[in-house]
């Protein structure tokens, strides 16, 4: 069971649908685990539905209902031309159906789409066999989503933050001087965090880190890697 979860912020960022891909996905890890956040989540759906109903009516444009139709059919119109180009193939949810069902059941459902397989088998890169990293395929312009591995029993560089990092413990644990960390914790690091995250003895530690700037890094070594961070 997690000890340290998301902002309430976010969680009701998530339950609006507000979150980019990175973070929304990060969030929904650490909700397939966490009942805590999940009874969250619902009862700011739930509000979220009373806020509509309590609402007054907002004018629509005269011509809203003609161009909602027009978009409509021409969807329509294209779903046809599609269905008859792909009749031989898989529907589109039979497709993501069949992707789930071949991807690895250890990882979280909300990450078995986009990540081949588990992390032992990933094609991790790095300056170092201690700290590895693995690119996510859903960063954007404003968040970088990736898995970080550190090694049992090593760390990191000592570093603070030029934004914020949002992460969430998959596997493993690791600590630092504010806490000792474990699967599904998610722990939020910014420009006022100054830490050497260290995993424990016992196995790597794997962690779904999503920034929206460049680690800083402030030892005497780590200092020369800060222009070859991004």
């Amino acid at each position: 069971m997690a000890n340290y979860h998301p902002a309430d912020e976010l969680l009701m960022q998530f339950a609006a649908g507000q979150l980019t891909n990175a973070l929304g996905i990060q969030a929904a890890c650490h909700l397939e685990s966490c009942s805590q956040c999940q009874h969250k989540v619902r009862l700011y759906e739930q509000l979220g539905g009373d806020l509509i109903d309590i609402s007054s009516p907002v004018d629509v444009a005269p011509d809203a209902k003609s161009k909602l139709l027009a978009a409509l059919h021409q969807q329509q119109a294209t779903g046809e031309r599609a269905s008859i180009k792909s009749a031989a193939e898989l529907s589109l949810d039979a497709f993501y159906e069949e992707q789930l069902s071949q991807a690895n059941q250890r990882l979280p459902k909300p990450l078995r789409r986009f990540v081949p397989e588990y992390y032992d088998n990933l094609p991790w890169k790095g300056l170092s066999k201690s700290i590895q990293s693995y690119d996510l395929p859903f960063s954007d312009e404003q968040y970088t989503a990736r898995f970080y591995k550190i090694a049992a029993g090593k760390e990191l560089p000592q570093h603070t933050h030029n934004g914020n990092e949002f992460t969430l413990v998959m596997s493993g644990s690791f600590a630092d001087l504010s806490g000792d960390y474990h699967p599904g914790d998610f722990v939020l690091a910014d420009h006022s965090t100054h830490h050497q995250p260290k995993a424990h003895d016992k196995e790597d530690c794997i962690c779904f880190a999503v920034t929206d700037a460049p680690l800083k890094m402030t030892g005497f070594f780590g200092r020369m890697l800060n222009p070859f961070l991004r």
